[in-house]
């Protein structure tokens, strides 16, 4: 053991200052941190303060932006990080006992599909489990499960990596489609290839990108696809193309009303690939405690009926 350890571990016994402290690192921010735990901003830097002080190392750079974590304050975060999951998986497992699911779940899914398919339902879902305590964090980002505490992360993928548990939700289905009088104005793709004479509007993000799947056969490749805007906001892209300045691809669930109303067009439907689908992905546990029960069970709630 180094000597800054030896120091170091008389300093350790306070979970709550650690838990703040690995918080601290993850996110960068005491107000963020603050709100997240439900605590004073100035209480949460006093107790990283106290913490340095303990082990008589800065363990956090500040500027004007974020907090930084030192080469010292890396080391102590690898450490308690794993050391916190450990008494959060016997906490989990002594719950297994207990019929109620208690506790604290941290949930991720990507940005636009958790505000439209989760966020409605949390209320319900809070209300009927009130002894867990949640955070969600909707983002483009796709989060490394282990590094930042994730229990279940909602996945959009065609495959996953072995070493996660997944568990499908549902098919995703994905279209191109166009405004009728880009179509009018433009002509209307018989074939996949034509999308590289069109302007194609990209959505950036884990999931979209300037090479777009295609289904030829029994096949899946890729058209190259280039245009006059790109966003990481499917629902801009959505107003734009409505507006007759493009062609998109996107989630079938997310322009089923315009296809509805004609104010969208449905192209080349044989070539859409379909090998993606809505997975709940966790470390690879089995799904015995309470917590993470329910937590499947609601999120195969949130996305049943979704094609």
């Amino acid at each position: 053991m180094t000597e800054f350890m030896r120091d170091a571990a008389g300093g350790f016994e306070d979970l709550t200052t650690l838990r703040i402290f690995v918080r601290t690192v993850e996110i960068g921010n005491f107000s963020e941190v603050a709100r997240r735990m439900g605590a004073n901003p100035a209480m949460v830097s006093k107790r990283v303060a106290a913490l340095e002080s303990k082990v008589g190392q800065r363990l956090l750079n500040r500027n004007t932006r974020r907090l930084v974590v030192t080469e010292v304050g890396q080391l102590l975060y690898d450490h308690a990080m794993r050391a916190l999951r450990e008494l959060d998986q016997a906490a989990e497992e002594m719950s297994c006992m207990q019929d109620q699911a208690t506790g604290h779940l941290r949930m991720t899914a990507p940005l636009m599909l958790g505000q439209a398919m989760i966020a409605p339902r949390l209320t319900g879902f809070m209300r009927q489990n009130p002894y867990l305590s949640i955070d969600l964090n909707f983002s483009m980002e796709k989060l490394d499960l282990y590094k930042a505490g994730i229990d279940v992360a909602v996945r959009i993928a065609d495959d996953l990596d072995p070493g996660l548990k997944a568990i499908k939700l549902a098919p995703y289905s994905r279209i191109f489609c166009a405004a009728p009088e880009y179509l009018e104005a433009h002509g209307t793709p018989t074939v996949p290839e034509d999308l590289m004479d069109h302007n194609c509007l990209i959505t950036r993000g884990y999931t979209f990108s300037t090479r777009w799947q295609v289904q030829q056969g029994d096949e899946v490749g890729s058209v190259h696809v280039k245009g006059n805007f790109a966003t990481d906001s499917g629902q801009t892209v959505r107003m734009v193309c409505l507006d007759g300045m493009g062609v998109m691809m996107a989630p079938r669930w997310l322009v089923e009303p315009d296809l509805a109303a004609g104010t969208l067009v449905e192209i080349l439907g044989s070539y859409v690939p379909t090998n993606r689908a809505v997975y709940a992905v966790m470390l690879q546990r089995s799904i015995t405690s309470p917590k993470l029960g329910v937590a499947v069970d609601f999120l195969r709630e949130c996305f049943t009926g979704l094609r």
